[in-house]
């Protein structure tokens, strides 16, 4: 009964499977005047105006007499070596993928021959389910019914992606080889054959290994199969492949905003739409697209570049930057730059494909954020001074770059100068647990579990969309909005595709508030003057003439440089480093020093900033500040409690507070001594003549003899006596 029961189960849902596969069946014409009439694509920016076609409106056929054999050969032997003898498909792979989707639920395993991937190409998305995998397979049923087999391989050579750009054989004969299909080497066929499984994995360009790697799998197969002897096919792999990149015929250096499009053509085909449907299946491509911000980006970034680094022909590729620029309030990227130069589609695009050490451009929100919803101010003071920690096994405290402590700090001063002591010291106080799942949940930042070191407080790896997207967050009232690119796809006047961007509460509106009022001193143009040596913030030249906040960052040996902020209307994030990530940067050409966040990437960032709130006429305006906030105007700087009679002048500031966070007793760490008016450096006692009273500061309790004393000693209260009897003395 179970048997014949789940029998009857499982005819029902192939049947029903069946039923679903052919209500949207697409229909098989004449596959020649189908792709003759292809209408190629077009992406459309956020005013509504074409600004890119994709594709080509006519498709230019090579037939199979100008295909060199080798190519046909090599494709067939790597992709369907049994395609001249299967109906269309292939009982055994069918078979073996069915289990393999059945015992996972769902659509893993690919059974595709040539003809059912034309029948995909053509017709159907990537999407992996049994549905699209039923469609797949009865399309080729019918082309298999329709077409002889060279005229279906002559059609998958014709469609078949290749990679940069590279619709079908003759446009992927011309952009690795500026060579014709007809006169393919057998070591270029076989090249060439390997990349349709994985074009960005296996294109040569880019991963030259990899790539002969795959061009060794073609080879066996062809001995394998007998096509060539063991001896042909050494031959083949010896024989040079003569590279000579030229640009795609529809894609390449030919379109503008390439790496606007890229990302585009990655998301459609990350959603299931495949490269034949994005070039040229006629799609209307909305996106959210600014094509002025983008020329504003990518000429900050060749012009900062250049002014750091010199000509980019001396440089590419070690020496790049990338720049972000979104809108924080729907999410809407409008320009994403990659690099200095954009030479091939679909290159690595720096701003998304590499992450990189952040350095202290990850304090906001790994350090701080969390700190903030724990109920910290920004005025809450911890002690800048040497604590040991255990990292690895290793005894260990931060330092930092000026080699400085300052004693007590407060934490809007500390992020203003970076302070690498005081952002370890609260990491150590809110918890690495809880500061790593705050980021991952709040931010979509995930920290390896292998980096268990409160060093991550100094830098996490990650890129820039993403970082530049979690300082987005802190603008748009700590909301977190999923980066937007495409805004809709229409095809035959109908929506096929509209993103609905994930939201996430990252930080209460009024604690991010606080936080944007911190990251504002960042950019604060005059001097530190009460916090130990005078010192001015890591942003104090790069201030836009407008309410904003930023944070620089740098990693070690000055590999990346990262400068991110905003002010009320965008978001601007700029990664500046060696193309690898491991090299140090050299001493920049501008004479401003090492290759720092804020010498490297900060220039470019206000150069963004500044030309992009001029060419789209944003008008300035401040932050806004919550009901929730209360200012207190007498705060002391070195305790976050209010300010006492002992507070000397110059540590006490005016600070927001979120309500109920307030300081509400005074300050006790200054306190009353009296010391000798002819000494002050020692303490009274009676015998040592006059005495004046002073304000001393209490000692930090962390710092211990044997570490670097903090600058803030000099107010310590004196470990020396006055001598009476030396007072006696003078006195007669």
């Amino acid at each position: 009964m179970s048997i014949l029961a789940t029998s009857a189960l499982g005819s029902f849902f192939v049947g029903s499977v069946v039923v679903r596969a052919l209500r949207h069946m697409p229909s098989v014409g004449h596959l020649v005047s189908v792709m003759d009439r292809a209408p190629s694509s077009v992406i459309i920016d956020a005013s509504g105006q074409v600004v890119a076609r994709l594709g080509s409106p006519r498709k230019q056929l090579t037939p199979t007499a100008q295909i060199a054999p080798a190519m046909r050969t090599a494709m067939v032997a790597i992709e369907d070596h049994n395609f001249y003898h299967n109906p269309g498909f292939d009982v055994k792979s069918i078979a073996r993928a069915a289990v393999v989707d059945v015992l996972h639920h769902s659509a893993r395993e690919g059974a595709s021959t040539i003809t059912e991937q034309l029948a995909k190409n053509l017709y159907l998305s990537d999407q992996k389910s049994l549905v699209r995998k039923t469609q797949e397979f009865l399309l080729g049923l019918q082309l298999a019914h329709r077409y002889t087999k060279d005229q279906i391989l002559d059609l998958y050579l014709n469609t078949v992606y290749f990679g940069q750009g590279a619709d079908g054989i003759r446009e992927a004969a011309h952009v690795y080889f500026d060579t014709t299909p007809a006169k393919l080497t057998m070591a270029q066929a076989t090249m060439l054959a390997g990349l349709p499984q994985a074009p960005s994995l296996y294109d040569p360009l880019v991963n030259p290994n990899l790539a002969r790697a795959r061009q060794q799998q073609v080879v066996d197969a062809m001995i394998r199969y007998h096509d060539i002897s063991a001896q042909q096919g050494r031959h083949i792999l010896q024989q040079p492949l003569h590279f000579h990149p030229e640009p795609a015929a529809s894609l390449g250096q030919g379109f503008p905003y390439p790496w606007y499009v890229d990302q585009v053509v990655n998301q459609l085909e990350a959603q299931g739409f495949t490269m034949n449907q994005i070039l040229n299946g006629g799609l209307r491509i909305y996106t959210a697209l600014r094509p002025q911000v983008y020329d504003a980006a990518q000429r900050a970034v060749d012009q900062g570049m250049t002014r750091n680094f010199g000509s980019p022909r001396y440089l590419y590729p070690a020496h790049q930057a990338a720049a972000v620029v979104m809108n924080p309030h729907n999410g809407h990227v409008w320009a994403i730059i990659g690099g200095r130069r954009h030479f091939a589609f679909r290159q690595d695009n720096l701003a998304i494909d590499a992450d990189r050490s952040t350095g202290s451009a990850i304090k906001p929100l790994l350090d701080y954020a969390p700190a903030l919803t724990r109920g910290y101010t920004q005025m809450s003071a911890l002690q800048d001074v040497p604590i040991f920690h255990n990292i690895g096994g290793q005894a260990w405290w931060p330092s930092n770059d000026d080699n400085v402590y300052r004693g007590y700090l407060d934490l809007r001063d500390a992020l203003a100068i970076s302070d690498n002591d005081i952002a370890v010291h609260l990491l150590n106080d809110i918890g690495l647990a809880y500061a790593k799942e705050f980021l991952a949940h709040r931010f979509g930042i995930a920290i390896p579990q292998a980096q268990s070191g409160l060093d991550v407080a100094l830098g996490v790896d990650t890129n820039l969309l993403t970082l530049t997207d979690g300082y987005a967050a802190i603008d748009n009232g700590g909301e977190r909005i999923q980066p937007v690119f495409v805004t809709r796809v229409v095809s035959h006047q109908k929506v096929v595709y509209q993103p609905k961007p994930s939201h996430n509460r990252a930080l209460s509106e009024d604690n991010a508030a606080i936080l944007t009022q911190m990251m504002e001193r960042v950019l604060m143009s005059k001097a530190l003057t009460n916090i130990g040596p005078t010192t001015y913030a890591t942003g104090h030249a790069l201030g836009i003439g407008r309410p904003a906040a930023a944070k620089s960052g740098t990693s070690n040996n000055e590999a990346d440089a990262w400068f991110v902020g905003f002010d009320p209307q965008m978001a601007v994030g700029v990664w500046e480093g060696d193309r690898q990530g491991e090299i140090a940067q050299p001493w920049t050409q501008s004479g401003h020093g090492p290759a720092y966040g804020a010498v490297a990437a900060g220039p470019i960032w206000q150069q963004i900033m500044t030309a992009v709130n001029q060419t789209l006429k944003i008008p300035a305006t401040p932050f806004s500040r919550p009901p929730g906030l209360v200012y207190v105007p007498r705060v002391s700087i070195t305790s976050g409690k209010l300010a006492s009679r002992w507070t000397p002048k110059d540590k006490i500031e005016g600070a927001w507070f979120v309500r109920g966070t307030q300081p509400q007793t005074p300050d006790t760490r200054w306190r009353p001594i009296r010391v000798p008016a002819s000494d002050p450096t020692t303490s009274w006692h009676p015998g040592c003549g006059p005495s004046i009273t002073v304000p001393a500061l209490e000692r930090e309790s962390s710092w211990h003899p044997g570490v670097p004393r903090p600058a803030d000693a000099q107010y310590w209260a004196p470990t020396h006596s006055c001598h009476p009897f030396l007072h006696l003395h003078r006195s007669h």
